[in-house]
């Protein structure tokens, strides 16, 4: 399936994004731990979500598309800081909902694991 990120691809996307980073400007670090926090947060979501039944996914279906919306909201203001090396990474991405939606777990991933 061409829409799916691989590994390979979302780490170097993520080391672009992370090479970037300014930590000197407080701003710029609150806004990328709020795109960290919303995609963890997505990430949670959409990891349990076929263990829902038909039913809960209904209920649960506009949270999860609001959860989505803010983590693609969120990568693209730091996209946008980045400047042109945002927008190259961003493109990589493309606007393809289910690729940004597997950037964010892997976000998660990657967290998790630099967390321990």
């Amino acid at each position: 399936m061409a829409n799916i990120l691989t590994y390979e691809e979302a780490k170097e996307i993520y080391d672009i994004l992370n090479s970037n980073l300014d930590f000197s400007d407080e701003d710029y670090v609150f806004l990328y731990n709020r795109m960290v926090s919303n995609a963890v947060y997505y990430a949670n979501i959409r990891a349990g979500w076929n263990a829902l039944s038909r039913e809960q996914k209904l209920n649960s279906d506009e949270g999860r598309t609001m959860a989505h919306n803010a983590f693609i909201s969120s990568i693209g203001t730091i996209a946008r800081l980045e400047g042109e090396i945002g927008a190259k990474w961003l493109a990589r991405l493309s606007d393809d909902r289910k690729r940004i939606g597997d950037f964010a777990c892997y976000i998660a991933l990657f967290q998790a694991i630099d967390a321990r």
